[in-house]
């Protein structure tokens, strides 16, 4: 099997290495991936993990930087890896309790057998959630410096539920970036890349490159020498495989529930995946003692009484 290389690492690993990001380098990475993501939902595939340790990098320039220097975010392209917990529009609703916790959506937090949940919807909640660290390189419903401590883990999870979540206090951006922030967990796709903080400084005709490869590619499918039974005996397998026990990868190794060493805190934080055993008991218990958490609908962070470019984003099935 063949693969392009990322030689330029995952972007957890280039956030940590540097200092905050300007708002125009955010917006660079954060257009790339806007961009992909719209590809891969016109092509009917969602995602369920997207994070930063799954957006690898590529140079793009002609001179990249010599190792061990941090390139320029202009020269840099990202890539979407990783699409081992992604489901296609061919099959049902998702109704797993998939993904990492600190980019997890509330209606996949709160997902069941009888409340199935739009992923397309949970993906841009992962992508409003790593647009946060692109700017303000932490997460914003905190996070869980010791996997150990039970009510670390529980605060998290009540703030995802809640979808409880605020702007720094210092936070130095635009108004038109402050707006899209205040927005994004909720607006749909196309709300997104109607914003006019998406729109500036995106290159030339970015915006219909999408339709037009995915008519061409209709066109002209992919030959594929495996039929789609065998396809889906292959992705039931892999599922099986994934869950319940859902070991991540990631800048500070791989452990129980994918420790890894946090965003700018050298003591280190906790990444948790869901099906891990102790996330996914707490979930269950605060849903026995706080149902109200789980209910249908959700919390809109700031800004709930606007609605802002592209109209009020609806977070479909499974409240949330």
């Amino acid at each position: 099997m063949m693969m392009e290389y990322a030689d330029r690492g995952d972007l957890f690993r280039y956030i940590q290495a540097r200092p905050r990001l300007p708002e125009g380098d955010a917006r660079w990475f954060f257009q790339q991936l806007i961009l992909a993501l719209d590809y891969c939902h016109r092509r009917g595939v969602v995602n369920r993990d997207l994070k930063l340790e799954n957006l690898l990098l590529r140079s793009a320039a002609d001179d990249p930087a010599p190792p061990g220097q941090v390139d320029q975010p202009r020269s840099l392209h990202i890539k979407v890896a990783d699409f081992g917990l992604c489901k296609t529009a061919v099959t049902s609703l998702p109704k797993s309790r998939v993904g990492t916790l600190y980019y997890m959506a509330p209606e996949v937090l709160k997902a069941s057998a009888d409340r199935p949940y739009d992923a397309r919807l949970s993906d841009i909640w992962s992508v409003g959630c790593i647009l946060y660290v692109l700017l303000f390189k932490a997460y914003p419903f905190g996070t869980i410096s010791d996997r150990d401590n039970r009510a670390q883990r529980e605060a998290v999870i009540r703030r995802i539920a809640s979808a409880d979540w605020q702007l720094p206090a210092n936070a130095a951006v635009s108004p038109a970036c402050r707006d899209l922030l205040t927005r994004i967990l909720r607006l749909p796709m196309e709300g997104i890349m109607r914003h006019p903080w998406f729109l500036e400084e995106l290159p030339e005709g970015a915006l219909d490159f999408n339709a037009a490869l995915v008519e061409e590619q209709a066109a002209d499918p992919p030959r594929c020498e495996q039929t789609q039974e065998e396809i889906d005996a292959i992705l039931r397998l892999a599922e099986d495989e994934l869950h319940p026990q859902g070991m991540g990868m990631g800048a500070g190794g791989m452990g129980p529930g994918g420790a890894l060493v946090g965003l700018g805190d050298p003591g280190g934080d906790t990444y948790a995946y869901a099906g891990d055993s102790g996330i996914d008991g707490e979930i269950e218990e605060l849903h026995a003692e706080h149902p109200s958490l789980f209910e249908e609908g959700l919390g809109a962070g700031p800004g709930a009484g606007d609605t802002g470019p592209g109209g009020p984003g609806q977070r479909g099935p499974g409240g949330g």
